[in-house]
């Protein structure tokens, strides 16, 4: 009875690795989904402008003139 439990299970895993694969080249060939290399390319005229430049915040603008850094060894 265990026997048969873990087979099915394997089983059922080997199908889901062996489709998944099969699913995502299916999607692919249909044109539903962008490449990385589609998603990446930015159509001509359209600007990246809606991203606004952020300032530097005080704290980290007012950086210290001289920098020490501290070893600690446990054991």
């Amino acid at each position: 009875m265990d026997c048969n439990r873990r087979v099915f299970v394997k089983g059922l895993g080997f199908v889901f690795l062996g489709v998944t694969p099969f699913l995502e080249a299916c999607n692919r060939l249909s044109g539903e989904t962008q490449s990385k290399e589609e998603k990446m390319q930015t159509q001509p005229g359209t600007q990246l402008s809606s991203v606004r430049p952020r300032s530097i915040p005080p704290i980290d603008a007012a950086a210290p003139s001289r920098l020490e850094t501290a070893t600690f060894a446990l054991g």
